[in-house]
């Protein structure tokens, strides 16, 4: 079977892992050819070629019409096979980062291509300036990497016999190490503002020995960047028990020996790789559980019952006036690059939900106002005290009586659910699916609009005038 991946890049990290672990698991199955807009930084598993009109928007200099970028591509591909591709695999269609990408999709459609979109980001979720009013490709598959997306979609309108869910594969280390050599409790992200870094930082407050937090990989956009060295400037004038660039200074194997346990504290997942890497290298995970993307877990009978989903703070331990100024502002705002209606009444109603009782989840807060708690924490034995009774969890940070029974029951199920062989016959079942089986149907983008655009899913971290 003849595949095209088709991307924008294939830059270490995120999508590329996955599409490399999927022609991994594939193996002699398939025939592969990544086309995607920028030559990689290293040598890849599979041969590519480059279209550069596929690229970030912002990495072009070109003008090119979608109907030629698609000629491009189907030249690419005929070029490697005098009889063309079996099938299109397009990862990322609808991020937005290309304003062509959608229409070249559909010239490919047009032109009798078989294709199969899977999407790992929606643009209407927390992107607002990736977003474009334009229609999403019809008559054609598509496939998520959770249960959550699947419904969301199924609710805008596609038909379950065209949607497919798609699991990451995880890739497993063995890497062992003495307890006495492992004093880092790692977050292996790249340290973006959904990952809430602050939160990490926080944490960092509530470790009663000499461990620290320790933060792998630094971001490249530039409001990340600036939110990032924020925190790091933060993390030194207070003397906090914070590392950053572990991964940058480090080979990834040696920082993963050095770590006790493993900690996210991220808003905001696709897939949520970090929910199951721990457990193959015999680490224990803390923080926060995302129910929405933990359920897929929780059905494959993964323990993650001790993973916290909230972090309650005081409003009077932050300027209030000024949360509550922002995130209406930020909130509107958001409504409005959408394109949705609002009333003022509704926003403030909304925003007294979020703070019952006279507290907010931290992970709610932007920079400002978790440096704010923080402060407040380090200089107030009293108010430190406060929000340990009120998140009693924070006091047991890395350890629980039965951490080898979490560690090695979550390990067998990772290693029998989400092994390359599993995603292998996953794939190839998708791929027959889409090579045989015609679908008629669209998405209702107003349906994922009011889904991922709800007062419990707007985070003042993720807001661009508010990143602080």
């Amino acid at each position: 079977m003849k595949i095209v991946y088709l991307h924008h890049h294939l830059r270490p990290g995120g999508v590329t892992k996955v599409i490399e672990e999927q022609v991994k698991s594939l193996n002699a199955s398939v025939e592969p050819l990544a086309v995607v807009g920028e030559p990689p930084s290293r040598p890849g598993p599979f041969p590519f070629t480059v279209v550069p009109a596929i690229s970030y928007d912002r990495d072009r200099n070109d003008s090119t019409r979608p109907d030629t970028i698609a000629r491009s591509i189907m030249n690419a591909a005929y070029t490697e096979w005098k009889d063309g591709p079996d099938l299109f695999h397009v990862h990322n269609p609808i991020l937005g980062k290309n304003k062509d990408f959608i229409k070249v999709i559909n010239a490919l459609i047009s032109m009798g291509e078989k294709v199969l979109l899977q999407i790992h980001d929606f643009a209407e979720d927390g992107r607002p300036y990736g977003y474009r009013s334009e229609e999403y490709p019809a008559d054609c598959h598509y496939g998520v990497i959770n249960m959550r997306d699947f419904g969301v979609l199924i609710r805008s309108g596609l038909k379950e016999e065209g949607l497919h869910y798609i699991p990451n594969p995880v890739h497993q280390l063995n890497i062992k190490t003495d307890i006495k050599d492992r004093d880092i409790i790692l977050y292996p992200i790249r340290a973006i503002r959904r990952k809430n870094i602050g939160e990490a930082v926080l944490v960092s407050l509530f470790i009663a020995d000499n461990r620290k937090v320790g933060i792998t990989l630094e971001p490249t956009s530039p409001l990340d960047r600036q939110s990032y060295h924020g925190w790091m400037d933060f993390v030194k004038s207070e003397k906090l028990k914070v590392l950053f660039r572990l991964g940058v200074d480090n080979d990834y194997e040696t920082v993963l020996s050095k770590s006790c346990c493993m900690i996210t504290t991220s808003v905001k997942e696709g897939f949520g790789l970090t929910y199951l890497e721990p457990w193959g290298i015999g680490r224990m995970l803390f923080g926060r559980l995302l129910p929405d993307i933990c359920s897929d877990f929780f059905k494959k009978g993964l323990l993650l019952d001790h993973l916290y989903r909230k972090i309650l703070i005081p409003l009077d331990f932050m300027d209030r006036d000024l949360f509550a100024r922002k995130w209406q502002n930020c909130y509107i705002e958001k409504l409005r690059l959408y394109g949705m209606s609002y009333e003022d009444w509704k926003i403030d109603e909304d925003f007294q939900k979020l703070t019952e009782e006279g507290c907010i989840d931290f992970g709610y807060l932007n920079g400002i106002l978790q440096k704010q708690v923080m402060l407040n924490l380090i200089n107030s034995r009293k108010k430190y005290k406060k929000v340990l009774d009120i998140n009693p969890f924070l006091e047991n940070i890395v350890f629980s009586d039965n951490e080898r029974e979490i560690v090695d029951t979550n390990k067998k199920i990772v290693e029998s659910e989400y092994s390359l062989q599993k995603n292998r016959d996953n794939l190839l079942k998708v791929y027959d699916k889409v090579l045989n089986r015609k679908v008629t149907q669209s998405i209702n983008r107003k349906v994922l609009l009011e889904t991922f655009n709800t007062p419990q899913q707007s985070y003042l971290l993720l807001c661009d005038s508010a990143y602080g």
